[in-house]
């Protein structure tokens, strides 16, 4: 049923999304752009990335910065760019005018003159994500379990699915960010010491020159200890501080490694297959 959908609908090069379209979910409001490799065709399983900005402003920025190495790597990956609220104001969000900004705004505002809702933010990002993975795997037959990666602000995503839908993840890439316990309970973790947990790959990566470093480095280590805690193995953690003088001549200061995010999803997904 899944792949006659989707082939009655997608027909032609001509009816693929492009990184410019936006779309929203069919079962929630979260806009978001999709990008699918080059080889894709229906009636076979994909894997999937999901990349959200670190800011409002950059939209599909994340999209157009992976898809190429995709190509490039002929990796395969659907690559999935939800437009989250996170952590930036709702004023500018013109997707999301309306009812959502009004909720945002009002949760903000029972926090006090400069407060704002992280956990009425983390809610609509989690509902919004798990919705758009649904409509992916229904659509372009993306895989049950996804990759997912953010960068700065949005590596409060990546952390909120590491400690709330471990299920719903193969890999995740904390790029340069701190873990905050935004939409977290501590006290009421899901799946504890779980199959779910002990299967997912978690790479920390930053550059030695990152002003945020030092903060960066402590952050991870608490956070380390509170994921093998909730039942993520030792072995399944892998950090990497990018050098100056490195042989790729990677930049070393607060910035996406997109080719490091690439490759280790690649190896992954490449090791599943063996």
């Amino acid at each position: 049923m899944l792949f006659s959908l989707v082939s009655s609908c997608i027909t032609h090069a001509a009816d693929l999304p492009t990184v410019d379209q936006v779309f929203t979910a069919s079962t929630h409001p979260m806009r978001y752009a999709v990008s699918l490799p080059g080889q894709w065709s229906p009636g076979k399983k994909w894997p999937v990335i999901i990349a959200p900005n670190a800011h409002y402003g950059n939209k599909a920025a994340t999209l157009k910065m992976l898809a190429p190495l995709n190509e490039k790597l002929k990796a395969g990956f659907i690559i999935v760019s939800p437009i989250v609220i996170n952590s930036d104001p709702v004023a500018p969000m013109q997707e999301y005018r309306g009812e959502i900004a009004d909720g945002i705004r009002a949760a903000d505002a029972k926090m006090g003159e400069y407060g704002r809702d992280d956990d009425a933010r983390a809610a609509f990002d989690s509902a919004g994500i798990r919705a758009i993975i649904q409509d992916v795997q229904r659509l372009y037959g993306g895989e049950e379990r996804v990759y997912i990666t953010g960068f700065s602000a949005s590596t409060h995503i990546v952390y909120l699915f590491l400690f709330t839908h471990p299920e719903l993840l193969k890999g995740a890439v904390i790029n340069s960010g701190v873990y905050r316990g935004r939409g977290v309970d501590e006290d009421h973790l899901p799946l504890l010491n779980s199959p779910e947990r002990a299967r997912v790959e978690i790479k920390f990566i930053a550059g030695e020159e990152d002003k945020g470093a030092v903060l960066y480095a402590k952050n991870w280590a608490e956070t380390k200890a509170l994921l093998i805690h909730s039942g993520h193995p030792e072995s399944k953690f892998h950090e990497e501080i990018i050098r100056k003088g490195n042989p790729d001549k990677l930049p070393v200061g607060h910035t996406w490694f997109p080719t490091r995010i690439m490759d280790f999803f690649t190896g992954i997904q490449q090791a599943e297959s063996r």
